[in-house]
């Protein structure tokens, strides 16, 4: 079928952009607006080949797999699909070339795309790139100017593509800005401290609300621990509530965890 694809490894953007604008590659340095960087994809997706698109598949990495606001924001977005891999002790992204593996030959085979825009630079994608191309899909490379000239893309990889798309500085700075560090605001403001401590507040009064006599009693037994999962379920509620991540933000976490058991206890 003639139709496209359009393929986000968010690791390699994060990285690889944050180095081009703002020379960091920590992806606490840089903030990115997922509807911006979607719909710049999408139109350059169209543009070069003309055909409808099918989706935008957006592979990231989370710990435990649990999406960050960020990443639900991403996920929230019409015609893309969020495939998150795993985040490992030492920070490392896990899976997600197995996941753009999985979808790129899934849709190859089934027919249900001929152009693949993929946005990547790692040598473990060449594989897929070349069994994609086998069935008849072809493959566009999209990669992210490297300064001074250093190499951040696979050669392997960008030979075997049909072609490639190099982004330069003005189209990534339409929807990467660097991120103002945690550690440079370590007091978080009054509305936002509020703001979080009233979804605390409001999740621990759903957890009681549904919660047997025992399972409240068994939580009240470990204070002030908080089992893994349900530390997990707190953030996530919390974040979906003030509209962004709180990795690394350690003295609003602590405030969060406080509002959690006044509630609980």
């Amino acid at each position: 079928m003639d139709r496209s694809a359009v393929f986000v490894d968010a690791g390699y953007l994060y990285a690889a952009g944050g180095k081009l604008l703002h020379n960091v590659t920590a992806r606490k340095g840089v903030q990115l607006d997922a509807l911006k960087a979607h719909q710049f994809l999408a139109g350059l997706a169209e543009a070069k080949s003309d055909l409808q698109r099918l989706r935008t598949y957006w592979y990231d990495g989370a710990k435990d797999r649990i999406p960050t606001a960020e990443q639900l924001k991403i996920a929230e977005l019409a015609n893309v699909k969020l495939r998150l891999g795993r985040i490992n002790s030492h920070n490392q992204q896990k899976g997600v070339d197995a996941l753009i593996y999985h979808d790129l030959m899934t849709l190859a085979r089934e027919g249900a795309i001929s152009d693949a825009f993929l946005l990547s630079g790692d040598e473990d994608l060449r594989e897929g790139v070349k069994a994609a191309q086998q069935v008849g899909v072809r493959v566009t490379l999209i990669g992210v100017q490297a300064p001074d000239g250093m190499r951040n893309q696979s050669r392997d990889l960008v030979n075997e593509a049909d072609e490639i798309v190099i982004l330069g500085k003005e189209d990534l700075s339409s929807f990467i800005s660097p991120r103002v560090q945690a550690s440079e605001t370590m007091v978080v403001d009054n509305d936002q401290t509020a703001k979080a401590e009233l979804a605390a507040t409001e999740y621990a009064q759903e957890w009681l609300d549904k919660a047997t006599d025992q399972e409240v009693a068994s939580l009240r037994s470990i204070y002030p621990r908080i089992p893994v999962s349900l530390d997990a379920d707190l953030f996530v509620a919390v974040e979906n509530e003030v509209g962004e991540s709180l990795r690394g933000r350690d003295p609003l976490r602590k405030a969060i965890r406080k509002q959690f058991w006044l509630t609980i206890r």
